[in-house]
């Protein structure tokens, strides 16, 4: 209960005030969306990290398990379809990638602090640079690995982990302002989350329910087998089957959308992951 109260309760609450701005009024939220991307996420993911106590070992551990974990979802998203004979490839998109940026930064924020942030960010790099990749030449045919490095996102990382193992001293006066910009990026990233879900309807709802359930209970499989048989534990542990097993990424609808590949099927998924989340969040950090 102390769990559902201190993390749960106020992601989905913030969620849910963005949802209800949604329905009350339309807005441009690209704007938003550019200030998380450009400016306050890679100040978040800078001052997280410079400031946590990460070493090598926790950071490879973690950028290697997260690969592993996509790579293995995704070949078993491409045997299904293989043998139910779909040429549904946009549910690569949302069935593989999770949601690890707008709602995993926050409830491991909220879940495990700071150092619980910062090696929440590793994880989200990784789906970052396979979603920009293999992700769009999935679902596009074109193989387009510099999206990844035209945002600041993985520049933030690189940054604050040669900050944090040189132990380079940065001067309050400069710190202190990135710090606060970068902790807009969690409300106002739930807030945008919230407000896109309202721009969904359900289609097929058969398949983006069984899509659904393989993503999240999928990924905490992987990740719970993947940990046990290398032996991973600690806070590397919570945060790795943490990430895995997030709902579908928000980014996976906006790719779809932009590339006219089952765009209506994509999001469907990515709205019912999100409302089962509010289940399976809670009984995986009590299992944690």
């Amino acid at each position: 209960m102390q769990v559902l109260v201190q993390t749960v309760i106020p992601v989905f609450s913030i969620i849910l005030v963005g949802y209800t701005i949604g329905k009350i009024k339309k807005l441009d939220i690209q704007a938003l969306i550019d200030v998380i991307v450009y400016i306050s996420a890679p100040c978040l993911i800078f001052s997280s990290i410079a400031s946590s106590d990460i070493n090598l070992v926790d950071f490879t551990t973690i950028a290697l398990a997260a690969l592993a974990i996509i790579l293995i979802m995704a070949l078993f998203v491409f045997s299904i379809l293989k043998i139910t004979n779909s040429d549904k490839k946009g549910l690569y998109l949302p069935m593989v990638f999770g949601n690890t940026s707008y709602l995993g930064y926050p409830v491991a924020l909220f879940a495990f602090g700071m150092d619980g942030l910062s090696r929440a960010v590793v994880y989200d790099m990784m789906n970052s640079l396979v979603i920009f990749s293999l992700g769009i030449y999935t679902v596009h045919h074109r193989n387009e690995i510099q999206e990844a490095f035209k945002v600041p996102l993985l520049y933030a990382v690189v940054i604050g982990l040669v900050v944090n193992l040189l132990k380079i001293p940065i001067p309050p006066l400069l710190f202190q302002p990135i710090e606060m910009i970068g902790m807009i990026t969690i409300p106002l990233a739930l807030l945008v989350l919230g407000y896109k879900l309202t721009e969904i309807k359900i289609s097929a709802a058969k398949t983006a329910s069984l899509a659904s359930v393989f993503r999240i209970l999928g990924g905490f499989l992987v990740a719970f087998l993947l940990i046990k048989l290398f032996s991973i534990d600690g806070l590397v542990k919570d945060i790795i089957v943490l990430q895995a097993a997030m709902p579908s990424a928000v980014m996976s609808m906006i790719l779809a959308a932009k590339y006219e590949r089952d765009a209506s099927l994509v999001a469907s998924v990515v709205l019912i992951t999100t409302v089962l989340s509010m289940i399976t969040i809670p009984l995986i950090l009590s299992y944690l």
